[in-house]
């Protein structure tokens, strides 16, 4: 045997290393005690070519794709064909190698079938299938003859020794929930094997459409919990959070996938806890009946150990219309953390107050609020969701979630009493009521500790090795499957929460490459259709790879690692004059479809900050700048403010924040916090860089700079010398008869950049590498005449023009 996996819950499948030429069926037992299997249908080649992509018979084979299973793909008009080593993987629309409707078993199919001979087969062979115009189909996620490459990316392999006649159906005595142990024997006459049965795909596609959580309906108030192979739930209430109950409520199995109970309305703002009881099998499930777990769907929790809240609809209101947020190519948004931005917060307030949503809330709504000063109009919060830090007076960045409905437990004055929800929402409205949109840093990838969802369904809820351990794609211990669909209804549900109960405007998916551009392009869908203006931003890579490019096809934006690393390297003298025009030019078309699909930054929390990371001092100590460095850092500045896409700024950096080269900040509060003071000392950068935000979003630099189809190629005129050059804005005059010029010298001579026919000297200057002034400035230091501009060292210049 090759492997087994369950297809129902009462029904397996088994694989053979090759086809089975026995006269009898195969003489299957199950478990332990050898029970005999007296079940047993072969499965027809049929349906392994629907799975596998070919089926042979005789000396033919036949290549087959279901026509449901191919995306985008019409077949009254688009073609397919089969790609391999034996045509050098490119078809070229050679007919012989096209596949054509038809059916297979009653469903419509794209077929193929040649003489085998062709194929010159010797132990395998690998194949895949394309379109007429070159896209590649992917490897589907049942298909049981998916191999890798060295690339990371997959093909099928055909063996002929598997012609589709190595296949089993089997039913078991006991079902998937109840199976105690699920090992699968072959007994012969001189030996005996066996294979653990895996929940397969199966598992992945169970789902239920009955609402979750706790909610009313009528005059009773009904629990409900996901839960497709637990034996028990068991829902304990109590009056007192530290009290917990030792009565437990027993709930039904309602749908094959959900438990359910329902009680009188008293227990409203009671806690709560489940325990779930189950066959553990392997490291493919971690059921314990004595541990208590967090509600997936509660809206509120007293800790990351819980208890659960009850919380009803009725608190909560519909405020996803309360503000809407600027369109996204007009965002410039601003990276922070709640205490980062309270810690040193130059106002009155408690050292309680200093740790949460409350005191934030405060700072906000100061005259001399910090993000307010600096202009921007988003912020873009680290997640608030309910985080595994024990200790609420902890620093920790949140990225380890417990509870995704749940606004932080550790920012709340009374988090036993839900005050997170009425704090948060009151935060999230301080915001807008200073014009500036809410971005959450949301964490779907992985979860913390306690690692609740393990003791609710493992297999079901995370991507796990063939021997059930942990795939650890996400550096965290653990990968969750987004695609699997209760997952990505778990993702769907909490963000519209998060949306129509608290005006949340958008989103930033952490190693949103473990999510997949299939489920975010689905959550894009779901979530516009609630509101949308909604933000969606990705982090688009992950340990396992890197997904910018496919979503391209969506209207999810990235953030630009590329445009982050161009920019150290470019004002270092690492990189080239061309390589940061790319990235000027809104990183098109690798990168993005349209420019608000790329936000550009410079430094975000992660790793070290921008002043540490060019900082010429030892030791990456960016502590005392040199003048070098913060002439640098103008010019990033002003680099950042004129590259088309979504300018994102992490907090700090205006007042050449340091970390003192310290690499991984996570935990230390005392390193992340905004140093206030130090924006007096270094004043003329922080005004420097809200001149250029101002002028960004004024009627004068919209045009040019904030568009949101992407410009065509005319758009733009470069002139280039050395590292050194010159970018026009509306070359092409398309945004009317003004243009704007940008040069730029990083390097430490002076450049002579020769620009045709083009004359700055009847042309506005209102920026240099010191100053910004919109009205222009007053004897600007630089050289032009006769079509020639004298670009002076580590200095920049932005020139309005009219024709």
């Amino acid at each position: 045997m090759d492997w087994a996996s369950w297809i129902s819950l009462d029904k397996g499948l088994v694989s053979f290393r090759e086809d089975w030429k026995g006269k009898m069926k195969p003489a299957l037992r199950w478990g332990a005690d050898l029970m005999h299997i007296r079940t047993i249908k072969a499965a027809t080649p049929e349906s392994f070519a629907r799975q596998s992509g070919y089926m042979i018979n005789d000396k033919t084979v036949t290549f087959v794709q279901v026509i449901k299973k191919l995306d985008h793909f019409n077949p009254k008009k688009d073609t397919l064909f089969v790609a391999g080593p034996f045509n050098n993987w490119s078809p070229n629309g050679d007919k012989k190698w096209q596949l054509m409707p038809g059916e297979i078993e009653n469903i419509a199919c794209l077929i193929l079938e040649i003489p085998l001979s062709r194929l010159k087969i010797k132990e395998s062979l690998p194949f895949k299938f394309v379109t007429g115009e070159g896209h590649w189909m992917e490897v589907p996620a049942d298909a049981p003859n998916a191999s890798p490459k060295d690339s990371g990316y997959h093909n099928l392999e055909l063996d002929p020794r598997r012609s589709g006649r190595h296949r089993f159906y089997f039913v078991p005595p006991l079902p998937l929930n109840l199976s105690e142990g699920r090992d699968l024997f072959l007994k012969d006459e001189a030996s005996l094997s066996s294979v653990t049965v895996q929940a397969g795909v199966f598992l992945k596609k169970l789902e239920s459409d009955l609402r979750l959580g706790v909610f009313e309906q009528g005059d009773k108030i009904i629990f409900r919990i996901f839960a497709p192979r637990a034996r028990a739930v068991k829902l304990f209430l109590y009056e007192e959070c530290e009290n917990p109950s030792n009565r437990p409520h027993l709930l039904k199995f309602v749908d094959g996938c959900v438990w359910e109970i329902a009680l009188d309305r008293e227990v409203e703002g009671w806690y709560y806890h489940y325990t779930i009881s189950g066959e553990s099998s392997g490291g493919f499930s971690h059921f314990d009946s004595e541990f208590p777990l967090l509600d997936p769907y509660a809206r509120a929790v007293c800790g990351p150990r819980g208890p659960c809240i009850v919380v009803l609809d009725e608190t909560f209101g519909d405020f996803r219309n309360e503000f809407q947020p600027p369109c996204w190519h007009e965002c410039i948004i601003v990276e922070s953390h709640v205490r980062d931005l309270t810690h040193w917060a130059p106002i009155a307030m408690t050292e309680q107050e200093r740790l949460g949503f409350s005191g934030l809330k405060k700072w906000v709504e100061s005259q001399d609020f910090y993000l307010q000063q600096l202009g921007v109009n988003v912020v873009e919060l680290q997640p608030i969701q309910e985080y595994d830090t024990i200790n609420p007076a902890e620093y920790a960045w949140g990225y380890m979630p417990v509870n995704y409905f749940s606004p932080a437990s550790q920012y709340a004055l009374d988090s036993a009493n839900g005050s997170q929800i009425a704090e948060f929402r009151a935060l999230v409205k301080s915001f807008h009521d200073k014009g500036l949109a809410v971005v959450l840093d949301v964490v779907y990838n992985h979860v913390g500790e306690p690692n609740f969802l393990q003791f609710i369904d493992k297999e079901y809820y995370f991507i796990l090795d063939e021997d059930g351990h942990y795939e650890n794609f996400s550096g965290c211990g653990n990968t969750l499957d987004c695609n699997a669909p209760m997952v990505r209804r778990l993702i769907r549900d909490s963000l519209e929460h998060l949306i129509v109960a608290y005006g949340v405007d958008g989103f930033r998916f952490d190693l949103g490459e473990l999510i997949g551009k299939d489920t975010l392009a689905w959550l894009e869908k779901e979530l516009k259709a609630i509101k949308p203006s909604v933000i969606f931003i990705a982090e688009p890579w992950s340990f396992r790879g890197h997904i910018a490019g496919e979503l391209r096809d969506t209207g999810v934006s990235s953030w630009n690692d590329g445009y982050r690393e161009c920019m150290a390297k470019y004002l270092t003298g690492k990189s080239s004059a061309e390589e940061a025009l790319y990235f000027l030019k809104g990183s098109h078309p690798d990168w993005s479809r349209f420019p608000a699909q790329t936000v550009n930054y410079a430094e975000s929390h992660d790793d070290r900050c921008w002043i540490d990371k060019i900082t010429e001092n030892p030791e990456h100590n960016g502590n005392w700048p040199t003048s070098n460095d913060r002439q640098r850092t103008h010019l990033m500045i002003s680099m950042l403010m004129t590259s088309l896409g979504m300018p994102m700024i992490h907090s700090g950096i205006d007042m050449l924040k340091s970390k003192g080269g310290f690499l991984n900040s996570y935990l230390r509060g005392d390193l992340n916090a905004i140093p206030y003071e130090r924006a007096a000392q270094y004043s003329a950068t922080r005004d420097y860089l809200r001149g250029w935000v101002k002028f960004r979003r004024s009627d004068r630099g919209k045009p040019f700079l904030c568009r949101n189809e992407f410009p065509g190629k005319s758009y733009f005129r470069e002139y280039i010398e050395g590292n050194a050059f010159v970018i026009i804005f509306n070359a092409d005059g398309s945004e009317g008869d003004g243009f704007l010029a940008y040069a730029i010298n990083p390097t430490f001579e002076s450049v002579e950049l020769h620009l045709d026919d083009l004359c700055l000297e009847n042309c506005r200057q209102i920026a240099d590498a010191e100053r910004f002034d919109a009205d222009g400035l007053k004897d600007p230091h630089f050289f032009c005449r006769n079509h020639i501009l004298r670009v002076p060292p580590l200095s920049c210049g932005l020139w309005l023009g009219a024709r």
